[in-house]
């Protein structure tokens, strides 16, 4: 998930800098560099995800295999439970940022 994001992005930043190179309508840097913002905050949660993925994945290992099910603490079954919540919700915050990010992609190579 978090590579397909994070190559989805590096896609989308490349269109924002051609936009840029064309440069033929005014303002459009600022434009630009909002959505470029907007994506920048998204994949910086998406990155610290990652790491708490990792944490996770930590606490339920010993000597590199996972543990039973039913050693797993209440704490960190409601760790995983946050996790999995902040996963969904920085999910849909992406899905809405790269679907505003398409459509004005769309708008500035239409003029």
């Amino acid at each position: 998930m978090i590579a397909s994001y994070t190559q989805e992005m590096h896609g989308l930043t490349v269109k924002l800098a051609e936009v840029i190179q064309r440069n033929s309508i005014p303002g459009i840097a600022a434009k630009v560099e909002n959505q470029q913002a907007k994506l920048n905050m998204v994949l910086k949660k998406i990155f610290r995800l990652q790491i708490q993925f990792q944490r996770q994945e930590e606490a339920l290992k010993t000597d590199s295999t996972f543990i039973d099910d039913s050693l797993i603490k209440t704490e960190t079954e409601k760790q995983q439970k946050d996790l999995r919540q902040r996963t969904q919700q920085v999910e849909r915050e992406y899905s809405d940022i790269k679907n505003d990010c398409h459509n004005f992609l769309s708008e500035i190579f239409k003029k």
